[in-house]
């Protein structure tokens, strides 16, 4: 499960817009723009969100801990922190498993890079234009996120058991963070353009 990673060299260029968007088409999404590692995993645990964090570079680089508890929920089998409860200190097992979004100015820490699949935005230039946000199309969204979960629920059979070739590159953790999207276009029937965009976007 890659960690959907939004980078951009300076402020301005449409992060947080992004995320926006994405939360509404995301299914029980948390947006959020600063978390605790305790919070982290206690919310992963509570809500079983898709997780939105914002404002990364403010806060991620400075915290080994926060990292690490992200960096747990790549595989699903090693998901999973522990930690002591009450007052006799209990170990409690706290899942981390949940679809992650992360948006921050410059690139995060190399053990996030290599689990993420990276999307670089820019500013826009002076000669462009925008379209307006997405809370001005909410009914559009609420449709295509109700029509992508029913797609979801008819395909979940077949989305189980698609096993892609994987991508053809010397980065094996790369390779992993392809797995899940590449599945999705075997069932859609567009496998091989998914795959051509996968190893352009993977350099």
């Amino acid at each position: 499960l890659p960690i959907l990673t939004i980078v951009s060299p300076e402020k301005r260029c449409g992060k947080t817009t992004f995320l926006t968007t994405l939360s509404k088409l995301c299914y029980r999404p948390l947006p959020v723009s600063n978390i605790s590692p305790a919070a982290l995993y206690r919310a992963i645990e509570a809500f079983r969100p898709a997780l939105l964090i914002d404002e990364g570079d403010s806060f991620l680089k400075d915290s080994e801990e926060l990292r690490g508890v992200i960096n747990s929920g790549h595989t699903k089998d090693a998901a999973y922190v522990i930690r002591c409860e009450g007052d006799d200190h209990k170990p409690v097992r706290f899942t981390t498993w949940c679809p992650k979004a992360l948006a921050m100015i410059g690139n995060p820490p190399d053990t996030i890079q290599d689990r993420s699949i990276m999307l670089h935005l820019r500013r826009k230039l002076t000669d462009e234009r925008t379209e307006a946000h997405a809370e001005e199309f909410d009914e559009e969204f609420a449709s295509a996120r109700t029509k992508i979960l029913r797609w979801v629920a008819d395909n979940d059979t077949s989305l189980r058991v698609a096993k892609p070739e994987r991508l053809n590159t010397r980065n094996d953790r790369q390779a992993d963070n392809w797995m899940p999207i590449l599945a999705i276009a075997r069932v859609l029937g567009c496998e091989s353009t998914a795959r051509e965009a996968a190893l352009l976007a993977a350099g």
